[in-house]
């Protein structure tokens, strides 16, 4: 299961091109066979020519950041560290869907509409491996604070 920060992801027989594609670091999302439009992993059918023939194709990893949202964590009541905030993101790929997402590596000084992004998989020690995304190569300040 992927939690988006949005939305939820889940493995379900339908979506295992995306996780596999995930766990070998590879973006997978959904192209109509019928017009070559692309749409989201969780498309069901095309809504340009009413297709339903998607297939499960390799996405570049290039996109632009559309929205954000700051997601500050409760403290814990055993007196922890409270996690750091997670950024939450809509971003457009490069080849048109809109995902749901997270930001990891950007500094919150550099967050902007249109900041040029790229794809990174987390692959946690337990459970399926997660799409997040970095800022692009030279859009990282060298003396930026990373995170928030």
């Amino acid at each position: 299961m992927t939690d988006t920060g949005f939305g939820v992801l889940r493995r379900d027989g339908r979506t295992d091109a995306f996780f596999d594609g995930a766990a070998a670091g590879r973006l997978m999302i959904k192209r109509c066979a019928d017009c070559d439009r692309w749409f989201a992993p969780d498309a069901s059918g095309c809504a340009d020519c009413g297709g339903t023939d998607l297939v499960w194709t390799r996405a570049g990893g290039a996109a632009t950041l559309v929205s954000w949202a700051v997601s500050h964590a409760r403290p814990r009541d055993d007196g922890s560290a409270t996690p750091p905030p997670a950024l939450l993101a809509l971003v457009e790929l490069a080849e048109g869907p809109w995902l749901h997402t997270r930001l990891d590596r950007v500094a919150a000084g550099l967050l902007r509409e249109g900041l040029p992004l790229v794809a990174a998989f987390e692959h946690p020690g337990e459970g399926e491996a997660y799409l997040v995304f970095h800022p692009a190569p030279g859009e990282e300040p060298a003396d930026a604070h990373r995170g928030l």
